[in-house]
């Protein structure tokens, strides 16, 4: 069971990104421990003996020019550099920057994400490549010590907990509708990059994974680690405070053809094949879709197989109907698919005008039609379109009495298979006519085009998709009576007449479906992922395996 299987329609879900934990944290590795700066953070105490944040330069330059990391750990009270301190009313200062602590093997190390089948909750471990805190312990009358450690050498330094990435839990949306959607990130071109993931999972609750040395647990630099440190780091970073933290504004991108409008997270069990990696799943809803709970997230296939961890980081798969909502609504040019079917449904009316038992006057006129668009859901055909509308009339007697008949029919069927999608048209104008004893009709437009499609992926990474092939097919008949019957009647011109109404009125309209509607189109994470491939899956859904982009900032 792999993404050729991919059913999104039976779960309700219309988009799905699956990534692995090992693409997640190879790539929040190189975000997380080759891009972001040092932070440092200091703090004083103000008239009420309470710490403050103040600049650090400031705060050197305050404290006669002494660097607080600078005094060796265990300095006298009384050293010159400790009441320099003292005096500019140190409290203490911290010195960080995540990334793989030094003297130990990055393979021993635990994964900075862990996820939990079944869940959407995840485990989620910082660790520091240098973390260095100072602080001045005080009694009734000055400095009483002086405290200044580092993450020693082989030694991890962490923070680690279990984060909720459940967005409709109640501790989710009991938060202010803003914070909401910052964590979302819904309408960032960024929100499937690790970035965002990243800022996602930064919660108050992870725990400090060490202990200071000689220090009292009381002190004041233990209580701002236990309880504010995480987020003022994140702070210091460029986030925005709650519960996690928002993802940066990037450049402008290229907008996704599908908007994404809500957003969960969840870990589904894997199945079938021994060793299928675990994935985490962004569950999407787009257009204002309704998003199905985590319950229907259960999806009973694997997103990647063993044998492709090391080609790719994941899937992104799009449920059958989202897609062929978006062939149908998608503008191209100023109009849709919707709005070009409809153009080709037209509605007939004729009327034939008789004096006494002799026709004398034949009118015909178009409207536009109200064609029904159904999305099969299930079947290679995932669009499709039959449409018929027909009227009559007549008068008169049986000899110099006439009769008219017009029946408009137009199919189109939008089908799909492995990596082409086939657009089958067919448009029929049938016209009858009798007048004074002849008669004669026919199909007199009968046209059909059938355009191929092939879809890939070029060599920057993006879908792309090409007309492999255009078929028409013209069966179309002009119908008339012979020169006899035609010289006591003049059919020929009535049926002339009608020939060239119904054509003029339906082969405006009849035409290839343009590729630029589909060449147009923009997967979802689009400037987060590169794709490696794109085809149908068996049950229709839209699927290519991806890979991150360049994570950095």
């Amino acid at each position: 069971m792999s993404a050729q299987d991919s059913n999104l329609s039976s779960t309700g879900f219309d988009y799905v990104v699956a990534v692995t934990q090992d693409s997640i944290n190879g790539t929040l590795e190189e975000y997380l421990y080759s891009g972001l700066p040092e932070v440092i953070l200091c703090y004083v105490y103000n008239n009420d003996f309470q710490p403050i944040p103040i600049d650090f330069a400031t705060f050197v330059a305050s404290a006669g020019n002494t660097d607080p990391f600078s005094v060796p750990d265990g300095t006298e009270p009384s050293d010159a550099r400790v009441q320099n301190l003292s005096n500019a009313s140190f409290a203490f200062a911290i010195k960080a920057k995540l990334g793989l602590p030094p003297g130990i093997d990055p393979a021993s190390l635990p994964p900075i994400i862990a996820l939990k089948p079944g869940q959407s909750n995840v485990t989620y471990t910082l660790m520091f490549g240098e973390f260095v805190a100072t602080e001045i312990s005080y009694g009734p009358h000055g400095p009483m010590g002086w405290f200044n450690q580092s993450q020693p050498s082989g030694t991890s330094w962490s923070f680690s907990g279990a984060v909720d990435l459940d967005f409709q839990d109640a501790s989710f949306t009991s938060l202010p509708s803003d914070a909401q959607e910052r964590l979302k990130g819904i309408g960032d071109p960024d929100m499937f990059s690790v970035q965002q993931l990243y800022y996602d999972l930064n919660s108050s609750d992870l725990e400090q994974g060490f202990q200071f040395n000689n220090i009292p647990t009381n002190s004041a630099l233990n209580a701002f680690m236990t309880a504010d440190f995480i987020n003022t780091y994140w702070k210091a970073l460029g986030g925005a405070e709650v519960l996690g933290y928002a993802a940066t504004q990037v450049a402008p991108t290229q907008p996704t053809s599908l908007a994404v409008t809500d957003l969960n997270f969840f870990t589904p069990d894997a199945v079938g094949s021994d060793n299928a990696p675990l994935t985490l799943n962004y569950l999407c809803a787009v257009n204002n879709d309704q998003l199905p709970d985590t319950t229907h997230a259960g999806f009973g296939w694997n997103w990647i197989e063993p044998d492709e961890v090391s080609q790719y980081d994941g899937v992104a798969a799009l449920n059958r109907n989202a897609f062929a909502n978006y062939l149908l609504n998608t503008d191209n040019n100023g109009q849709s698919l919707a709005a070009y079917i409809q153009g080709n449904c037209q509605r007939p009316e004729a009327t034939v005008q008789c004096s006494g038992q002799e026709a004398k006057h034949f009118y015909m006129y178009f409207f536009p039609g109200d064609p029904t668009i159904t999305c099969p859901p299930s079947g290679p055909v995932i669009l499709s379109c039959n449409y018929t509308s027909t009227t009559s009339d007549k008068c008169g007697g049986p000899l110099l009495g006439g009769s008219i008949q017009i029946t408009i029919t137009y199919d189109i069927t939008v089908s799909v298979q492995g990596n082409t999608m086939t657009i089958a048209q067919h448009l029929v104008g049938y016209t009858y006519i009798r007048y004074q004893g002849s008669s004669d009709g026919g199909n007199v437009v009968d046209k059909s085009i059938t355009d191929v499609y092939t879809i890939g992926v070029n060599d920057t990474g993006q879908i792309v998709t090409a007309l492999q092939s255009s078929t028409p097919v013209d069966n179309s008949k002009t119908p008339g009576v012979n020169g006899f019957l035609n010289w006591f009647t003049d059919i020929n011109d009535l049926l002339d007449w009608a020939t060239d109404a119904v054509r003029g009125c339906t082969e405006t309209s009849f035409a290839d479906v343009p590729v630029s509607f589909l060449q147009n189109f923009v997967f979802p994470g689009g400037s987060s992922f590169v794709f490696n491939d794109a085809v149908f899956s068996d049950n229709q859904d839209l699927v290519g395996h991806i890979t991150y982009a360049d994570p950095t900032l």
